[in-house]
């Protein structure tokens, strides 16, 4: 039903039918908070080779200062020297941030690769659709957390500047190294909180988009009862499936009747069909049993080919109730099978072994 509530957890095939279709849990937080902690390391780890490339480069253009003349020859060969110093310095951050940035999607979407969510929707160039989205709950809950993060870290820079004013102004009396040397530590420390800030966030937006994504893919009893049948297979198509079987199975038996010894009757609602190999068989096999039209069938075959057909009530009803098709006889009905053989026997010339 359309309008039925969502209530049940999602199955196991309808996980795997939405990541087939690109719809896994994935938070974005997290992968900033690993990104801005993953270039905060890098930067604090090359640090001494960025200045130090840094410083080479400058002293090396300031002692060339004096030489140089100004035209087309000499600052194209220093546009592209102080470029590769750019890249040196930079390449390395930017690499770790792109592979940062691909780390936490590829193991919060174990792997996932799908071309699904890059198909064209039609839907998507509706105006309307976009108004929705940009009201939504998501949207409006997405726009509240940017809000709060932005004020939570301007006050905690504003907070950490103001109480480190006195002693950046005091600096202006020290030399450049050490003025240097207090303001990265400055820096430092403000990146060191805003990076357990952002873990906070990322770990709480986690829990949300994991609830989220929950209940987006509830399901309703029927949609459960639905899957179900598509599974197991729906209940008509099984009975019909097993009609079919169950009639493949009494043609297989009919055709065993011909290559019956005896076939005991009781006269019509019961036939049981008798045959005993002696040299394959310890006792007489079932090969073919029914009752009403089936059993009227069997003694028809039966009478068909010559079968020897006898009416023994009490022992047709007992060998169809106890004996499976194909099974042999139990030990308590050898007598009154042994007694039915042995006439039939005599009947055809041959002899009953014990």
């Amino acid at each position: 039903m359309a309008g039925e509530e969502k209530t049940e957890k999602a199955t196991p095939k309808k996980r795997r039918d939405q990541r087939k279709e690109g719809n896994v849990l994935q938070s974005k937080e997290i992968v900033t908070a690993a990104s801005v902690l993953g270039i905060f390391a890098l930067v604090r780890i090359l640090a001494g080779y960025m200045m130090k490339t840094i410083l080479a480069f400058s002293g090396s253009v300031f002692e060339r200062a004096g030489t140089y003349d100004v035209n087309a020859d000499t600052i194209m060969p220093l546009i592209v020297e102080m470029m590769t110093v750019v890249v040196m310095i930079v390449g390395p951050v930017c690499a770790g941030a792109m592979l940062l940035g691909i780390i936490p999607t590829i193991a919060q979407t174990r792997g996932l690769f799908t071309m699904k969510a890059l198909k064209p929707k039609f839907s998507r160039l509706n105006p309307l659709e976009g108004i929705k989205k940009l009201f939504s709950a998501q949207a409006v809950i997405g726009i509240l957390k940017g809000l709060i993060e932005v004020i939570v870290i301007g006050w905690m820079v504003y907070s950490e500047i103001s109480s480190r004013l006195p002693r950046l102004l005091a600096l202006m009396d020290t030399g450049l190294m050490q003025g240097l040397a207090y303001a990265a530590l400055s820096i430092f420390d403000m990146v060191m909180l805003i990076c357990i800030l952002l873990v906070f966030v990322a770990a709480g937006d986690f829990i949300f988009q994991w609830w989220q994504f929950e209940k987006k893919l509830k399901m309703s009893k029927q949609e459960v009862k639905e899957e179900f049948k598509q599974m197991e297979g729906d209940p008509q198509v099984k009975s019909k499936i097993k009609q079919r079987q169950q009639q493949m199975a009494q043609s297989r038996m009919m055709q065993e009747v011909p290559s019956a010894d005896v076939v005991i009757r009781n006269p019509t609602h019961y036939a049981v069909a008798l045959r005993y190999d002696q040299d394959k068989n310890r006792a007489p096999q079932v090969v073919a049993k029914g009752k009403d039209y089936l059993a009227m069938k069997i003694v028809e075959i039966a009478e068909e080919n010559d079968v020897y057909t006898m009416e023994n009530p009490p022992l047709a009803r007992a060998l169809y109730a106890q004996v499976d098709l194909g099974r042999e006889i139990p030990v308590e009905l050898y007598d009154a099978v042994a007694e039915v053989l042995t006439v039939v026997y005599r009947e055809k010339n041959k002899t009953l072994h014990a």
